[in-house]
C-alpha cells in the first residue's frame, strides 16, 4: 500500500458490495470503517479528531441522501475534512482512472466481484506517488437548487458524472486568480457575476457570489437529443 493507507472510510449503500468489498479489504490489510452514505459519513468524521479519521476514503458516488459528488464537496469546504483523500468508485463508466480534483486519487470502476475492487485498489495504491503534506486551497462552495438537481439526473450517467467533475473544478478554480477561460468554462459578461460550465452540449451557468464564497448553478441547459424521453 502507498502513502500509508491502511484506514478505509468505505462510503457504499449495497449492502452486499458493502460487506463484500469490507471482508476483502480487512483480508487485503486494511482497517475498514463501513458507512452506507454521504449522511453516515460526515456524521462519522465530524464524531472524530484528525487522529482517527481514515487515511482514504473509498467512496461511491451514487448514494441516496448525500450522494457521492455531494460528499466530496462538503469534504473540499470544510476546514477539518479537506485533507482527506478520496478514491472514487461507481458502477456507471464514464469517469477516466485520474479525476482532476483536488484530494481524489483516483477512480474505480466497479467489477463483478467486491474482490476484483480491492486487488485494483491495493495494485493502484501502489503506484501513486507519495505526495507531501500540504494545506489545500478552500474551493467555493457548490450549490445546486433542487431545478438544477433534477435536470442533472436526467442525463446518461457518463455524462452526469462529466458534468459533476466539471462543476467542482470550476469552483476550484473560482477560488484562486487564474484566468476563467477555457473550452469548457467562460465568465459570463452580465451584471451578476457569472461562469459558464460547457460538458459535451450540456451547459450550466454558475451565479458567483464572493463574499460567500459560492458557485450556484441557476441554470441547466440540457440539449434535446440528451432529454430523457
Amino acid at each position: 500500500m502507498a502513502m500509508g493507507m491502511h484506514h478505509l472510510l468505505l462510503v457504499e449503500d449495497d449492502e452486499t458490495w458493502r460487506d463484500g468489498v469490507g471482508r476483502a479489504a480487512r483480508e487485503a490489510g486494511f482497517q475498514v470503517t463501513p458507512v452506507s452514505d454521504g449522511t453516515e459519513a460526515l456524521a462519522w468524521l465530524n464524531q472524530r479528531p484528525r487522529a482517527q479519521h481514515p487515511d482514504l476514503i473509498l467512496l461511491d458516488l451514487l448514494l441516496p441522501r448525500v450522494d457521492g459528488w455531494e460528499l466530496y464537496g462538503r469534504l473540499r469546504t470544510d476546514a477539518r475534512l479537506r485533507h482527506l483523500s478520496v478514491m472514487m468508485m461507481s458502477s456507471a463508466r464514464g469517469l477516466p482512472p485520474e479525476v482532476p480534483l483536488s484530494g481524489v486519487v483516483g477512480f474505480l470502476h466497479k467489477p463483478v466481484q467486491p474482490e476484483e475492487l480491492v486487488t485494483e485498489l491495493t495494485e493502484r495504491l501502489r503506484e501513486l506517488p507519495r505526495r507531501a503534506e500540504q494545506t489545500p486551497r478552500v474551493p467555493y462552495a457548490l450549490r445546486l437548487p433542487d431545478a438544477s438537481l433534477y435536470s442533472l439526473h436526467s442525463l446518461p450517467d457518463p455524462i452526469r458524472h462529466a458534468v459533476r467533475v466539471h462543476l467542482l473544478r470550476a469552483a476550484e478554480l473560482a477560488a484562486t486568480e487564474l484566468p476563467l477561460a477555457s473550452s469548457w468554462l467562460m465568465a459570463l459578461h452580465s451584471e451578476q457575476p457569472s461562469l459558464l460550465v460547457t460538458v459535451e452540449g450540456v451547459r450550466v451557468v454558475l451565479e458567483v457570489d464572493d463574499d460567500a464564497c459560492a458557485l450556484t448553478a441557476s441554470i441547466v441547459i440540457v440539449p434535446s437529443h440528451l432529454r430523457a424521453s
